[in-house]
């Protein structure tokens, strides 16, 4: 996960973290940039799932992925 500085929108790292809550997270990132320097806290946090896993896909949607019967198979496997 790339976070950058807000100052110079350089690299920075994450020096530690701490739990909010189950779906957010405290950082505390420090920037790269030797002549920046800049220490800065940052939220990260669970927004929503894109699709349940471990549904068959939809063949109108990827039809890449119902091609083949084989692989098909592994989702009425349980």
């Amino acid at each position: 996960m790339l976070i950058t500085c807000p100052d110079c929108l350089s690299k920075t790292r994450v020096a530690t973290s701490k739990i909010i809550s189950a779906e957010t997270r405290e950082l505390y990132c420090q920037c790269l940039n030797l002549n920046c320097g800049k220490v800065f806290v940052s939220h990260i946090s669970f927004s929503h799932a894109i699709e349940p896993t471990g549904k068959r896909p939809d063949p109108l949607l990827q039809p890449e992925l119902c091609k083949n019967k084989e692989q098909m198979d592994i989702f009425d496997e349980q």
